[in-house]
């Protein structure tokens, strides 16, 4: 179990230098312009890419052939894609209202 948690730890850390070096680049941008990410986005991203990578990791060497690892991985990719869609602007929330009839307020 413990080398299924390295890669997905690595590559979390890995994943996470582009949203610090952005948010370093942009820290003296006024708000609403440039990348700016807290804390509590650092932890929060980290926490999905690490479960997410974790997940694959554990689950794909149970399955049969490589076009089933293909589609768990485009899986999760899609679930981690709008769970942070959702995080970040309510995207998924907004859909559902628009697609249900209700105006915005």
């Amino acid at each position: 179990m413990k080398h299924r948690v390295i890669r997905p730890a690595v590559g979390t850390g890995l994943l996470l230098l582009v949203p610090l070096a952005l948010t370093l680049r942009d820290r003296h941008a006024p708000a609403g312009e440039g990348w700016h990410w807290g804390p509590l986005d650092f932890v929060a991203m980290g926490a999905l890419l690490f479960a997410t990578g974790l997940g694959y990791a554990c689950i794909a060497p149970r399955l049969g052939g490589r076009g089933q690892r293909w589609t768990l991985g485009i899986a999760l990719l899609c679930a981690l894609l709008a769970i942070w869609v959702e995080l970040a602007v309510g995207g998924i929330s907004l859909l559902a209202a628009h697609l249900a009839g209700a105006r915005p307020a």
